[in-house]
């Protein structure tokens, strides 16, 4: 999921077009319903398979698409499917454990996309992250935009308690100090963390539920009575997500689809005291709308 919709957004966001526009510039005609589905011949211009008709870099010299040790493939079928492929960044280790970067193509006055989520090891990715941004700008990079898929350390947003930090700021500080000129993510842990970053450089946070709802579309077989399916936020902060979500189900046909939500009670971080359940989905299929899956201990307790 997070490579079809970056796939679309790189493209586009290479063109100096926003990245959120990506997502919502299909025609209303065009989309799929669940009464009207596309037909099996046409399959490879499925609406939900965006990246099978990603468009092509004109000017592939003017760009440099790089990436850390986090998710390499996933850089590699973004480069693929633009027409280009990847530059030539060493990124490696010293024999103490620090980590090494090289630069070894010309980026002077070249668009810079560094692809690296900041999944575990979060911090090493982390690290990685910075300095390849680090040194695109000190190479003389004209722009750099970090695709980060995993914003990590997202879930510290607030302080829930005394003497903690906020962690997510922090991230966001760290990227503005070395230099990135915008920052690409997906499915934030709560979109306030947009606001953490200064106006100089805008922050996208891509929604990945455009490509499950057509899925959703794709395979109601999955589902036991299509007309009865319940959208489940597992906490409060979740439920705009899930709201969203089910109203787009709405107007694709799924007139039955129903919110319902979770209200946890946490003892401790991935430790669930209570859980109270508001709504009803007594013989209903369940989808669980949610940003991260750490421990799934909350997937668990639901059961």
């Amino acid at each position: 999921m997070f490579k079809r919709i970056l796939l679309k957004s790189l493209a586009t966001t290479a063109f100096g077009l926003g990245a959120l526009g990506t997502l919502m510039h299909y025609q209303p005609d065009n989309r799929l319903c669940a009464a009207n589905k596309a037909p099996e011949q046409n399959k490879k211009h499925r609406i939900w398979l965006r990246s099978e008709n990603c468009e092509k870099l004109n000017h592939p010299e003017k760009l440099f698409l790089c990436t850390g040790n986090a998710n390499r493939p996933l850089a590699e079928d973004i480069a693929k499917h633009l027409g280009t492929s990847l530059g030539n960044a060493l990124v490696s280790k010293f024999s103490d454990g620090e980590i090494n970067i090289q630069i070894k193509d010309n980026v002077r006055g070249k668009d810079v996309y560094i692809i690296q989520p900041t999944c575990p090891p979060v911090n090493e990715n982390l690290m990685e992250l910075l300095l390849l941004i680090s040194t695109a700008r000190r190479a003389s990079a004209k722009r750099v935009t970090a695709v980060v898929p995993y914003y990590g350390y997202a879930r510290q947003d607030r302080k829930m308690t005394s003497r903690v930090p906020i962690s997510a700021a922090d991230v966001a500080k760290l990227l503005e100090t070395v230099g990135v000129d915008r920052v690409i993510s997906m499915d934030l842990h709560c979109g306030q963390i947009q606001g953490f970053f200064s106006p100089r450089v805008p922050a996208d946070n891509l929604d990945g539920s455009a490509v499950l709802l057509d899925y959703v579309i794709e395979n109601t077989q999955i589902f036991t009575d299509p007309n009865k399916i319940v959208v489940v936020s597992p906490d409060a902060g979740g439920v705009g997500r899930a709201r969203k979500f089910q109203e787009r189900l709405i107007a694709r046909g799924f007139y039955g689809a129903e919110l319902a939500m979770i209200i946890k009670q946490r003892k401790a971080a991935s430790q669930i005291e209570r859980m109270d359940l508001v709504g009803s989905v007594d013989g209903k299929d369940c989808i669980v709308i949610d940003d991260i899956v750490d421990t799934a201990v909350t997937f668990l307790a639901m059961e």
